[in-house]
């Protein structure tokens, strides 16, 4: 079995509890960032710049690395 998280740090923990490192686990971070002026920055959304990938447990297919599969579920 297979998971991806995001960056959130209570995800660690609770896979943790959850699986007992006995999954491939991998967390996907989205980096975001802004180039515009201070007043544009108040009403726009950050650009996205990129993604870093990271395993935390098992093997990790990277090829599977997303977070779009449960986010389609919601």
């Amino acid at each position: 079995m297979q998971l991806t998280t995001d960056g959130h740090k209570a995800y660690l923990e609770a896979v943790e509890q959850a699986f007992h490192g006995d999954i491939d686990y991998a967390m996907l971070v989205k980096l975001y960032g802004n180039n515009q002026k201070e007043d544009q920055r108040k009403y726009s959304l950050s650009k996205f710049k990129g993604a870093v990938q990271g395993v935390v447990s098992g093997n990790p297919e990277k090829e599977h690395v997303s977070t779009s599969f449960v986010e389609r579920q919601n």
